[in-house]
């Protein structure tokens, strides 16, 4: 998360812009968010997660032939597949993420709907629900063609018609996934080969790996990355509403999703 396009929706900006003012302060390389679910009895869930960044944007690239052309407002997060949050999200897919930069003093609360993809030889696997393609768009001076398609489809839209997604945007959504994977550190990604979250700890200190690379027997490092990759989710969120609060300038803004990659914006009150 660490730039931004011309083309990107305003509130992205600021969010960017604001995590980027904090690290120059705190030196801290990834921001965290707070994510609210609601749990199976039907109570608020909150928990703090490290987002993985923009579909598009840094590693996180739409296919192996994206040479970065693509950005996007889908943030992803990631986690265990056996976690309370996997069936959190079954259950019910309206999320709230939350941001707060003490040192700028400002708070982003993105509202959405999460959309998970698993590995495809997870039980839970299936193709990822939410189309990418209506949330992409060419970086500045990219993909000519594309922006022509693109007015072909609001004047369909203006006209009353279907609205097709991006056709000229390929993406592999498995692809965008091992990135996520692949841009861990190899603690972090031992620990995707850990048994379930949340319930009791074993015995057994071989089911906990700190480390799958530093495993010395061959096939025991290939069993447990095996099932890291396995119970490895990332996480889509696609957001429909932003609110952003500067506490030092007491202001109050909010950014509403009016379409696929237009946003209503109102001042309100703090």
């Amino acid at each position: 998360m660490d730039g931004y396009s011309s083309r990107d929706p305003e509130w992205k900006k600021e969010l960017i812009k604001h995590i980027n003012s904090e690290r120059e302060i705190t030196n801290e390389r990834v921001p965290v968010m707070a994510l609210s679910t609601v749990d199976l009895e039907g109570r608020p869930a909150v928990r703090i997660v490290s987002p993985r960044g923009f579909v598009g944007d840094g590693f996180l690239r739409i296919s192996a032939a994206d040479s970065g052309q693509w950005t996007s407002d889908v943030l992803t997060f990631c986690t265990h597949a056996q976690s309370n949050k996997v069936r959190e999200l079954v259950n019910t897919n309206e999320v709230q993420l939350v941001f707060w930069l003490p040192s700028v003093r400002v708070q982003v609360r993105c509202s959405g709907h999460a959309h998970m993809l698993f590995h495809p030889e997870n039980p839970n696997y299936s193709t990822l629900s939410l189309d990418i393609r209506h949330r992409m768009r060419p970086r500045d001076g990219t993909d000519a063609e594309c922006q022509g398609r693109r007015d072909e489809r609001r004047e369909s839209i203006a006209a009353g018609g279907p609205v097709e997604p991006n056709v000229c945007v390929e993406i592999d959504t498995e692809f965008i996934r091992e990135q996520a994977y692949l841009n861990h550190s190899p603690v972090i990604q031992a620990w995707y080969a850990w048994p379930a979250p949340g319930r009791v700890r074993l015995s057994d200190p071989s089911l906990y790996p700190t480390s799958i690379p530093h495993i010395d027997d061959k096939q025991e490092a290939e069993k447990y990355e095996a099932n890291a990759r396995r119970n490895y989710v990332l996480v889509f969120i696609d957001i429909n509403k932003v609110d952003i609060v500067k506490l030092d300038e007491s202001t109050r803004t909010q950014y509403v999703r009016r379409g696929d990659t237009s946003w209503s914006i109102t001042e309100v009150n703090p």
